[in-house]
């Protein structure tokens, strides 16, 4: 685990939620119910696995875009934009969940979800994971018995 995150802080200049590291780290890249993929640092980047670099750069492709055309409706930058989003899952309708950074005297990463409307959950990624499987949250994620596939394939 060490050596995979302390790669992508580096690069990244992120320094990483330990739960969502935790997560991810333990399972892997893969889909929770058939409904949303976690991506991870050392999953194939080439089309075959859920390389979290790779979704950072369609995030900031799409939100750069999107944002530039209508400010209104996107009112959050996305990595690499300081104190921007930071993408780490993607529903199968293409809807983002985002870990936002600590800011302005918040000590703790919170999670963004756009789902057509953006809204923030004030917990961590594992806690947002919980709830969103045991169906406590406003916007239906993921839903059923939890479920965790393995997808695509790991780099050594």
């Amino acid at each position: 685990m060490e050596y995979d995150w302390q790669l992508v802080e580096q690069r990244s200049g992120l320094a990483l939620p330990d739960d969502y590291k935790q997560f991810v780290t333990a399972y892997g890249p893969g889909c929770i119910n058939d409904q949303l993929y976690v991506f991870h640092p050392r999953a194939a980047g080439d089309g075959r696995g859920l390389r979290l670099e790779v979704l950072w750069g369609q995030a900031e492709a799409a939100y750069s875009e999107l944002r530039d055309s209508a400010p209104d409706k996107y009112p959050y930058s996305v990595y690499p934009a300081p104190g921007g989003l930071v993408p780490v899952a993607r529903s199968i309708s293409g809807n983002y969940v985002f870990l936002r950074p600590p800011r302005g005297g918040v000590m703790y990463w919170s999670v963004v979800i756009d789902m057509g409307q953006w809204i923030q959950f004030d917990m961590s990624f594992t806690e947002f994971l919980w709830a969103a499987i045991r169906g406590e949250l406003e916007a239906p994620i993921v839903e059923g018995d939890p479920t965790y596939e393995s997808v695509g394939v790991m780099e050594s």
